[in-house]
């Protein structure tokens, strides 16, 4: 079989079967521990909304709902990795189906970006502000409080690493492909 120097525009593009098994791999694996991860944040999120001091604020449920929206966004990117596992057959990788899956995964990216923009600007303010007008209403930064901060950033960052994994497991260049190729050979 001879393989491609461009990526034709054929249904199916043919892959050295060292990478398929790769590819079916990292695919799978990350795909399982991105989506464990991101159900496990969904969980915290919503527990940990409810009992930290932020949780009188009347933006709680913005904060929330955005925190949730990027943990979901991981959720359903770990769930897109695990679809890519059909898309490799022995020697070829299905052209339309990976390039539905990098957009599915671009499309997480973005929505985790504005949830998480839009928790920060929220959250931040909120915990940054307090105390401002009545000293009682300070809010103290504790640790429960700098975690609940960092869940949808690590939500996002999970979510940014599906993407970039997606695409470069599932559109090799020509130049890995080579490298495959003559490992195999020699």
């Amino acid at each position: 079989m001879t393989y491609p120097t461009v990526w034709p525009t054929e249904p199916y593009r043919p892959l050295p079967p060292a990478m398929i098994g790769t590819i079916r791999e990292i695919a799978t694996s990350l795909g399982i521990g991105t989506g464990a991860v991101g159900l496990v944040m969904v969980v915290v999120i919503q527990i940990a909304g409810r009992i930290l001091p932020t949780s009188s604020d009347g933006a709680n449920v913005v904060t929330m709902g955005m925190a949730t929206f990027a943990a979901v966004a991981l959720l359903l990117s770990g769930i897109a990795m695990m679809t890519a596992r059909p898309l490799v057959r022995t020697g070829s990788v299905e052209t339309k189906g990976a390039i539905l899956l990098r957009g599915v995964e671009a499309g997480l990216c973005g929505g985790a970006l504005f949830a998480t923009a839009i928790f920060l600007i929220f959250y931040v303010s909120r915990v940054a502000t307090s105390g401002q007008y009545d000293p009682q209403d300070t809010i103290e930064v504790t640790p429960g409080i700098v975690m609940y901060t960092l869940l949808p950033v690590l939500a996002l960052i999970l979510t940014i690493v599906n993407a970039v994994v997606a695409h470069r497991l599932l559109f090799p260049t020509v130049e890995k492909v080579r490298k495959h190729l003559e490992r195999e050979s020699g």
